[in-house]
């Protein structure tokens, strides 16, 4: 089809996308996905 788009490009668009807030002051928490258990190491 031929025409004018309208609207943001891509690049605009990601640019508008704010990032969340990041509480710098409270504890980090990562998920765990997967528990290795190696041979001859740890107890």
């Amino acid at each position: 089809k031929e025409g004018q788009a309208e609207g943001k490009c891509l690049i605009e668009a990601l640019d508008a996308i704010l990032p969340p807030a990041r509480p710098t002051d409270k504890a980090l928490r990562l998920p765990l996905q997967d528990v290795y258990k190696i041979g001859g190491i740890g107890t």
